[in-house]
C-alpha cells in the first residue's frame, strides 16, 4: 500500500492500539522527505501510549516493541537480528527504512515483515520549486549527483547502465542506484514534468560540462551494449548529443512509428547528426501526415533548390501537398508546373509524385497537365504503392475524360484503396473516390470507402491530415439522405478551432447544409457568413464544387447571390475546361436549378437544366436529375401528377438526394389542391425517410453513455426496401393517408397539432403550412409552441428529433 507523507493511516493507529494483545509487524518504506520518520515516531508515540516498552535499537526483546527508524543505517549483523525476532509471531516490530532494494540483509528483514502485512511505501510530494530541489541537492556528494543525472534520463535504466556510464564496479553501482531511489527524486510519484526537472536540477548542480560527459558516456554504453531504447535515444538528441550513430537509431525508430511520433523522432535525428536531404524528405512528410502542415511547407520549401532532382521533386510533391490541404490548389498548380519547366530527367517519375501531379492538375483544371503526368512512366518495381499511386491517377483523369462512364472510373478509383498513404499527398485516396461516388450518385460505394477509412481512422493513435476530411465526407453523405440529426453529430467531432481552409470550407458548407434543410434561419447566416471567409481565400478546384453547390443554393435563400458570383464563374471556367464532365458538373448544375427555383428565376435554370438533360443519355444519375428537375418546375406551376412525383422522387432518393425527393414530394403535397392527392404525398415522403434508414433517436437518448463515434452504414441503402416499397405503391393507389396510422407516442397530439408537425419535419417554414392548412402563420407558430411544450422537447432541435421518432411510420 501507498500513502502521502502524512504520518499513519487510521486503520494502522488502530492495529498499534491493539497491542500486545495481537502483535504487529509492519515496514515502512520511503526515501528523503517521505515523511517515514513521521510515521515511524506515530507507531513509537501509539505503542508507548497503550503501556508498551518501545526499544529504538535492536536488542533482547523481553516483552518490549521495537520501533527502528533509518534502519538501513544499521550494520548486516544487527539487521540480521532485527529479522530473528521479526520471525517471532509474539514480537512487535516497526521498521522505517529507506528502500535500498539491492542489500541483501535489508531486503530479508522487509521480507520478513511483509509476510504479515504489506509494506507501506510512502512517496515524496515531487518538488516543483527550482530553489528548493537546489537546495535537496546540494548536499549530495559527487558519485550520487552523477547516479542521479543518468537515472532521472530513463526509468528503465538500473545499475548495470550507471556501471557501464560512470565506469564503476557492480557492487558501487547497485549502492548508488539505492541511494538515489532514496532520495525521493526518481519515485513513480515524481514521472512527467516533475522528473524531468529534477533531471534539469541535477544537470545544474554537476555542470554544463560534466553533464554532457556524463550523458555521452552513457550514449557509448548504451550503443556497445546494444541496449540503447527509443525514449532514450530521443530525450539524449533532445538534450543537444549530437552523434551519427544516435541519429541513424532515431531514424530508424521513425521509419516505423506513426506520423506524429515520427515527426517528433526525425526531428531529433536531424539534430543529432544525420542531415541528409533524404532524412529532410521523411521529416517533411511525417509533419505533413501529422497535420502539421506549416511546418512540413517550412521544411518543404527550403528543399526546393536542392541539387538533387529527386529530392526538388519530392519537396514539390509536399509543399503541393500542404497547399491542397490549406485550400490553395492554384500554388500546388504552379509549383508542378514549375518543377515541368525545370525539365529534370525523370524528376517526378516516383509514382507518388507522379499521382500527386495528376491529382493537382485534374483539381486545378488543367487537362494537358493531367495527361502529361499520367502518360510518364513510373520509376522503380511496380509495387503495390505504386501501383495504387497509379491507378488513382488514370483514375482521377478517367472522370475527366469525353464521354467518361462514371462505373468504370469509380472501379478504377476503387483499386487505388489500400492502407493509408505513407508520404503526404494532395488527397488520399478514400476522400477522392467517395467524392467521385458523390459526384455520380453512388451513395453505397461512399458509404462502403468511408466507412473503411473511418474504422482505420479510429484505430490510429493520432489524427491524421485526412482524419478530418473522412469524417467530414461521411457528414456530408448523412445530410444529404436527409439524417439530418446522424450528420449533425458526425460534424461535431470535428473541432472548429484550428481547421486548415479545405477542412474549414467543408465544415461550413456542412453546417450551412444542415442548417437549411433544418429550417434553423439563424444557424443558416452564421454559418454561411463563415463558410464565405474561409472561400475568399480559397482557390477554387474540382474537388470544392459539392460545398461551393451548397453554398450557392443558400445564398439564393439569402438573397446574397451576388457574392458567389466570382467562385461560380471559376468553377464553370474549371468544369468548361474539361468539357463539362458529368462525373463532376451534376451536382453542380442540380445546385443551380435549386438556386434558380429559390430565386424565382426561371431564366438561369435554363443552362442548367439543359446540361442535365444533355448528360441524361449517358448517366442514369443525369437522367434522374433531369426528371426531378422538370417535376420540380411542374410542381411550382400547380401541375401536380402524382407519379411523375413519385417516379422523380424515388429516383433522387435512389442516388441519395432522400432530403430533396421528400421536399420534392412536401412541395407536391402543398401545391396541390386535391386533399387526396396532397395526403398521397405527405405519406411518401414518410416512407422515402424510413427507406433512407430508421428513424433518427433524440440526442437524449444517448445521454448516459459515451458519445458515439460517427455513425457508419453497416449496409447499402440506394434502393427502398420491399415493405416501404410496396407502402409507397399503396400510397400512390389511394390506400394510405396522411393520419393513416400514428404511432402510441404520438397519440398525445392533436389531429391539428399532427398536421402541423408532419408539414413542420418536411422542412416547410410556417406560411406554406399555414397555406395549406388554410391557416395563418401566426397560428402555424402556436401549434408549433404547443406542440414543444405538450412533447416536452427542450429546444427545437430536440423537438424536431422527437417527432421523426414519434410521426416515423410503422412497418
Amino acid at each position: 500500500m501507498t500513502t502521502p507523507p502524512a504520518g499513519l493511516p487510521a486503520d494502522l493507529l488502530r492495529a498499534l492500539e491493539q497491542v500486545p494483545e495481537t502483535p504487529l509487524k509492519l515496514a515502512i518504506s520511503g526515501g528523503l522527505d517521505s515523511g517515514k520518520s513521521v510515521a515511524a515516531a506515530a507507531a513509537r508515540d501509539t505503542l508507548r501510549a497503550v503501556g508498551l516498552t518501545v526499544r529504538t535499537l535492536p536488542g533482547p526483546a523481553d516483552g518490549a516493541a521495537f520501533v527502528i527508524d533509518d534502519a538501513d543505517a544499521l550494520s548486516d549483523a544487527e539487521l540480521a537480528a532485527l529479522t530473528a525476532i521479526a520471525a517471532d509471531p509474539a514480537a512487535t516490530v516497526v521498521v522505517a527504512t529507506q528502500p535500498l532494494r539491492h542489500r541483501a540483509a535489508l531486503r530479508e528483514l522487509l521480507e520478513t515483515l511483509g509476510r504479515e502485512r504489506a509494506v507501506l511505501r510512502l512517496t515524496a510530494h515531487p518538488e516543483v520549486d527550482p530553489a528548493r530541489l537546489a537546495a535537496r541537492l546540494r548536499g549530495l556528494d559527487e558519485p550520487l549527483l552523477d547516479t542521479l543525472a543518468v537515472l532521472s534520463l530513463d526509468d528503465a535504466l538500473g545499475p548495470a547502465d550507471v556501471a557501464a556510464a560512470l565506469g564503476v564496479p557492480a557492487e558501487v553501482a547497485r549502492d548508488l542506484v539505492d541511494r538515489g531511489h532514496a532520495t525521493g527524486l526518481l519515485e513513480p510519484g515524481a514521472g512527467g514534468p516533475a522528473r524531468a526537472l529534477a533531471h534539469e536540477a541535477v544537470a545544474r548542480a554537476v555542470g554544463a560540462v560534466r553533464h554532457r560527459e556524463i550523458e555521452a558516456a552513457l550514449l557509448d554504453s548504451q550503443l556497445a551494449a546494444d541496449t540503447l531504447g527509443v525514449r532514450l535515444a530521443l530525450t539524449l538528441a533532445e538534450h543537444g548529443i549530437d552523434d551519427p550513430r544516435l541519429a541513424d537509431r532515431l531514424a530508424a525508430a521513425a521509419d516505423a512509428a506513426d506520423p506524429a511520433a515520427a515527426a517528433r523522432l526525425y526531428r531529433a535525428a536531424l539534430a543529432a547528426g544525420t542531415g541528409t536531404p533524404a532524412d529532410s524528405l521523411r521529416f517533411a512528410d511525417a509533419l505533413a501526415l501529422a497535420a502539421d502542415c506549416p511546418s512540413a511547407a517550412r521544411v518543404a520549401d527550403g528543399l526546393l533548390s536542392a541539387p538533387d532532382p529527386t529530392v526538388r521533386a519530392a519537396a514539390v510533391r509536399i509543399a503541393a501537398s500542404v497547399a491542397c490541404h490549406d485550400g490553395n490548389t492554384a500554388q500546388a498548380a504552379e509549383l508542378f508546373g514549375w518543377l515541368a519547366g525545370a525539365h529534370d530527367d525523370d524528376a517526378d517519375a516516383d509514382p507518388a509524385t507522379g499521382a500527386a501531379a495528376a491529382i493537382v492538375a485534374i483539381a486545378a483544371g488543367e487537362p494537358a497537365a493531367a495527361r502529361a503526368a499520367v502518360a510518364r512512366p513510373a520509376a522503380g518495381p511496380p509495387t503495390t504503392a505504386a501501383r495504387a499511386a497509379r491507378n488513382l491517377a488514370e483514375g482521377l483523369l478517367g472522370t475527366v475524360a469525353p464521354g467518361a462512364d462514371p462505373g468504370s472510373a469509380v472501379a478504377r478509383l476503387g483499386q487505388s484503396l489500400g492502407p493509408a498513404p505513407a508520404v503526404a499527398m494532395p488527397d488520399d485516396a478514400a476522400a477522392l473516390v467517395a467524392l467521385t461516388a458523390l459526384h455520380t450518385g453512388d451513395p453505397v460505394r461512399v458509404r462502403s470507402v468511408l466507412g473503411r477509412a473511418l474504422r482505420e481512422d479510429a484505430g490510429r493513435p493520432a489524427q491524421t491530415l485526412f482524419t478530418h476530411r473522412h469524417v467530414l465526407l461521411h457528414a456530408w453523405t448523412l445530410m444529404s439522405d436527409g439524417q439530418l440529426t446522424g450528420a449533425t453529430a458526425a460534424a461535431a467531432t470535428v473541432p472548429q478551432a484550428g481547421l486548415h481552409a479545405r477542412d474549414a470550407l467543408w465544415s461550413a458548407a456542412l453546417q450551412t447544409g444542415i442548417a437549411r434543410r433544418a429550417g434553423d434561419t439563424g444557424a443558416l447566416h452564421r454559418h454561411w457568413y463563415a463558410a464565405m471567409e474561409v472561400l475568399a481565400e480559397y482557390s477554387v478546384d474540382l474537388f470544392s464544387l459539392l460545398p461551393l453547390g451548397e453554398l450557392w443554393v443558400a445564398a439564393a435563400r439569402m438573397r446574397q447571390l451576388d457574392r458567389l458570383a466570382h467562385p461560380l464563374s471559376s468553377a464553370f471556367a474549371l468544369l468548361a475546361g474539361f468539357g463539362d464532365p458529368p462525373c463532376w458538373s451534376l451536382p453542380l448544375h442540380w445546385a443551380g436549378v435549386h438556386a434558380a427555383i429559390l430565386a424565382n428565376a426561371p431564366e438561369a435554370m435554363a443552362p442548367h437544366g439543359a446540361a442535365l438533360t444533355a448528360a441524361a443519355g449517358h448517366s442514369d444519375y443525369a437522367r434522374v436529375l433531369a426528371t426531378g428537375g422538370r417535376a420540380w418546375l411542374r410542381v411550382l406551376a400547380n401541375q401536380v401528377d402524382p407519379d411523375e412525383v413519385a417516379g422523380a422522387a424515388r429516383g433522387l432518393a435512389r442516388f441519395g438526394l432522400t432530403w430533396d425527393a421528400t421536399r420534392l414530394t412536401g412541395q407536391a403535397a402543398l401545391q396541390t389542391a386535391d386533399s387526396r392527392v396532397s395526403a398521397l404525398m405527405l405519406a411518401l415522403a414518410r416512407d422515402l425517410k424510413l427507406a433512407a434508414g430508421p428513424p433518427e433517436a433524440p440526442p437524449e437518448a444517448a445521454a448516459d453513455g459515451p458519445a458515439p463515434a460517427p455513425a457508419v452504414a453497416a449496409a447499402p441503402r440506394g434502393v427502398a426496401a420491399p415493405g416501404a416499397a410496396a407502402r409507397g405503391s399503396a400510397s400512390l393507389r389511394g390506400s394510405a393517408s396522411l393520419r393513416g396510422s400514428a404511432s402510441s407516442r404520438g397519440a398525445a397530439l392533436s389531429e391539428r397539432e399532427r398536421e402541423v408537425a408532419e408539414l413542420l419535419l418536411l422542412g416547410l417554414p410556417y406560411r406554406d403550412i399555414g397555406a395549406q392548412l388554410f391557416i395563418s402563420a401566426k397560428t402555424v407558430e402556436h401549434h408549433v409552441a404547443r406542440i414543444r411544450r405538450r412533447i416536452g422537447a427542450g429546444s427545437r432541435t430536440e423537438m424536431m428529433s422527437m417527432l421523426r421518432a414519434m410521426l416515423a411510420p410503422t412497418a
